[in-house]
């Protein structure tokens, strides 16, 4: 995926595995994950990824 012209928040999974991401402007992304949704705010991208099981790092809890 990308390189990006703007930020994107993206949610990649397969069974048993989410991960979530922040991408900034000329990143490019690779993964062996089946699928990857990207969006245009962080608050849609961390609402999909809790949906299927992503559990927020303590350490991010005060950024989201």
């Amino acid at each position: 995926m990308g390189p990006f012209t703007e930020t994107k928040w993206v949610v990649c999974h397969g069974p048993g595995v989410v991960h979530f991401v922040d991408l900034n402007p000329g990143s490019i992304m690779e993964t062996g994950q089946p699928y990857c949704e990207g969006f245009a705010t962080k608050k849609d991208a961390i609402a999909r990824a809790t949906t299927l099981g992503y559990v927020i790092p303590a350490e991010d809890e005060l950024t989201t």
